[in-house]
């Protein structure tokens, strides 16, 4: 089969008809090149080295492949495939809370990776524009930039709603859920698997627990069936914010505020160009949407009202209107909190007590670190002076790094080390090498 070609076919008939219901899905999951091509995504991804519930990673998996995979096609074919219980592990959040993490086990992952490349070429086609959180071909900055924009010139959307949902991945409702994928999908064998996925519970310290609601971070459909859900949240919000220039300005002479909105997974902010008790009334209307319809809690502490002169933070990206040279401007910057934190992560890389790691690993770490946090930052104001500071940061720190590695004075490890306003070693035997920048 050509994987290709059949989700170009999938997407083209859920474009073409927005009414259409899909029944015969369940036969590409056990096609052989199907799995393949499943399990060779998942093989990409740096987590398949860590193991689910039932201890078996991606290497050992690939030991007997072409059988495992068969017998995984097999169950899938039959129907008597059960998934095992994600393995639930605890990450640090930035404020320094634990965030629960559900690790699927490696055959699982293949299943729900094939499942994923069946339906996101169907809801590709009814996605929000406005919806850009994991979506091909999308990133943080074009929700971000949106925003910018339609701040600017004559428009006003000064007020600025900060949507929080609570605990939403850990809220969301199994039935409604079922429901909504349902409008789409009718294939029943196809909806009683993604069932046994949303119910297969989790294991933590070797404890069974059930899962009555909620998709688990970490699985690789949970961000597609997070996304099914608060579409409905977009045709919501769609009501407003779909609206012509004619009936923009028409509410804007009636003395009615309009709004514009990003979302970005269960991130979303909401601009008004009214006023601030226009964007309070909009905010408990939009409480009472999510209670009454999806079932979910706009957390009503962390859901504040800004006014953009005093800035916002979205996507760790911080927005505020401010004076420039020519005006007043909408300026996207690097929030000093996500400085400080990538400070912190150089400064524990190069700690004292990791001085055994050897150079060449703790130079390409660092430059890995560095470069993702300027990759995503790069579009920003000023971004070259923060970059610039960061780059100091680094090189007298892994200067020093050096120093305590080889128990010698900086001059002496400048003179070895230093090229130019870097510090190299060579990498390999092909002479390549790598570079700690400043």
């Amino acid at each position: 089969m050509n994987v290709g070609e059949m989700q170009r076919k999938l997407s083209s008939w859920a474009e073409q008809n927005k009414e259409h219901r899909f029944f015969d899905l369940y036969h590409l999951l056990y096609d052989k090149e199907w799995l393949q091509l499943a399990h060779d995504y998942v093989k990409q991804n740096a987590g398949s080295k860590t193991a689910g519930c039932d201890g078996i990673d991606m290497s050992t998996f690939d030991e007997e492949l072409e059988e495992n995979l068969e017998q995984l096609a097999k169950e899938l074919k039959t129907q008597s495939f059960e998934p095992y219980p994600v393995r639930r592990v605890y990450i640090a959040k930035a404020n320094g809370k634990l965030r629960p993490l559900g690790i699927p086990s490696i055959r699982d992952r293949i299943g729900q990776e094939a499942l994923r490349m069946i339906l996101e070429p169907i809801y590709e086609a009814d996605f929000d524009q406005r919806s850009l959180g994991f979506r091909p071909n999308r990133r943080t900055m074009d929700a971000v930039k949106y925003l910018a924009v339609n701040t600017i010139g004559n428009q006003r959307y000064y007020w600025v709603v900060e949507g929080d949902i609570s605990a939403y991945f850990d809220t969301i409702n199994h039935k409604k859920l079922m429901k909504l994928i349902a409008r789409r999908v009718k294939d029943r064998s196809l909806l009683r698997l993604i069932w046994k996925f949303l119910r297969a519970g989790v294991m933590e310290n070797k404890l069974f627990k059930d899962t009555k609601s909620g998709t688990p971070q970490g699985g690789i459909i949970s961000p597609l069936l997070a996304n099914i859900y608060l579409s409905e949240l977009d045709r919501y919000m769609n009501r407003n914010t779909g609206l012509s220039k004619n009936q923009r300005e028409y509410r804007r002479r009636k003395g009615e505020g309009n709004i514009i909105y990003a979302r970005y997974a269960d991130d979303f902010v909401v601009l008004c160009n009214g006023t601030k008790r226009q964007a309070e009334a909009f905010k408990e209307e939009l409480s009472l949407f999510l209670d009454e319809k999806l079932k979910l809690e706009l957390s009503q502490e962390k859901t504040k009202i800004t006014h953009l002169n005093d800035g916002f933070k979205f996507l760790g990206f911080n927005i505020r209107r401010c004076r420039g040279k020519q005006g007043m401007v909408t300026k996207i910057t690097i929030p000093r909190e996500a400085v400080a934190k990538l400070r912190d992560r150089i400064r524990h890389v190069t700690s004292p007590g990791s001085h055994r790691d050897s150079v060449n690993a703790k130079i390409v770490a660092l430059n890995r670190i560095v470069g993702g946090w300027c990759r995503y930052y790069q579009y920003t104001s000023k971004a070259s002076s923060q970059f610039k500071k960061v780059g100091y940061i680094l090189f007298w720190d892994m200067a020093h790094w050096l120093g305590r590695k080889y128990r010698c004075s900086i001059p002496k490890v400048c003179a070895r080390y230093r090229q130019d306003t870097t510090f190299a070693t060579v990498c390999d035997q092909r002479g390549q090498t790598a570079n700690a920048s400043r």
